[in-house]
């Protein structure tokens, strides 16, 4: 089963000016949302049979993806 891809902006609609904000103002943060889209769009490609790679490998990539959601919460908190 696949799912759509995770954008930031459309799980976290209430933060969407926060996000921008932050975006154009800390480097590491925007690192962040291009590395959490990067793997995200990864993990659609495999589960969508694009790009071929096992399971392990995808449940590496979703571990990496929570990870990276997980440092841009808590500095959208601190904001």
């Amino acid at each position: 089963m696949w799912m759509d891809h995770h954008d930031l902006l459309r799980e976290f609609p209430e933060e969407a000016q926060a996000i921008v904000a932050l975006r154009e103002s800390n480097g590491h943060f925007n690192a962040l949302c291009e590395r959490f889209d990067v793997v995200s769009a990864e993990i659609v490609r495999i589960e969508r049979g694009k790009e071929p790679a096992s399971e392990t490998r995808l449940k590496a990539l979703r571990h990496d993806r929570l990870g990276i959601k997980d440092e841009i919460v808590a500095l959208l908190r601190a904001h």
